[in-house]
């Protein structure tokens, strides 16, 4: 097939998907590949041109009718994410306060973004609990937990104690050198504040590739 051919199958994929969120990973897996080998069966045996293709997925039908049989023969209940519309204040708020609502009100702030996500329609319980568990805090924790350790390792330097007799003056240090144990929490603090960050780009991504099956 040709890249825009390609594209077009592509696209209905990912629409299928989407519209078949409600129901088990592998079952949806499992019609997903059904359907994606049905096509490319049906291209092989005729001529690959665009409108050829267009011909077969409409065949197949609209994604939405597909997901509602499948939810039939499964004895699957559509949720309410299924009702999904435009993303509107709810969503923006949720993507923002799960970010950095620690930093605006610590704890409460994160707290009103949680509530916000669980509210909309625009995301699935899967994506949900990913929201919620990485990270609680969003940018609070991470910054709250590098100032504590800022803190707690200050003070480091170097006292000298005066000649005794014939001694020598001796230097004593402290705080000095970067051990194992140093390098790992800062591995952890680097981690824990690009995982927030990741999260609110893959709810973005969800609630625009929900926004655009919908109007689809």
């Amino acid at each position: 097939m040709s890249a825009t051919s390609d594209k077009l199958v592509e696209r209905y994929l990912k629409h299928l998907d989407v519209e078949l969120d409600d129901l088990p990973r592998a079952r949806r897996r499992e019609i997903v590949d059904d359907i994606s080998g049905h096509i490319a069966e049906r291209a092989g045996l005729q001529a690959e041109t665009e409108a050829d293709v267009r011909n077969i997925l409409e065949g197949l039908g609209d994604p939405a009718e597909i997901a509602t049989d499948a939810r039939e023969r499964f004895e699957v209940s559509p949720h309410p994410q299924s009702a999904r519309s435009e993303p509107g204040w709810v969503e923006i708020g949720a993507l923002i306060m799960l970010l950095v609502g620690g930093l605006v009100l610590p704890v409460i702030g994160w707290v009103i973004g949680v509530v916000l996500l669980w509210t909309s329609n625009a995301w699935n319980t899967r994506d949900k609990i990913i929201g919620t568990i990485f990270v609680p805090g969003g940018l609070g924790l991470p910054l709250f937990l590098g100032t504590l350790a800022l803190t707690g390792s200050g003070g480091g330097g170097c006292v000298q104690f005066g000649e005794v007799g014939s001694q020598p003056a001796m230097n004593t240090c402290t705080g000095q050198g970067t051990s194992t144990t140093d390098v790992l929490g800062i591995v952890a603090l680097v981690a824990l504040l690009l995982a927030p960050i990741v999260t609110t780009a893959y709810l973005a991504v969800r609630m625009r590739r929900a926004s655009a099956a919908a109007i689809a």
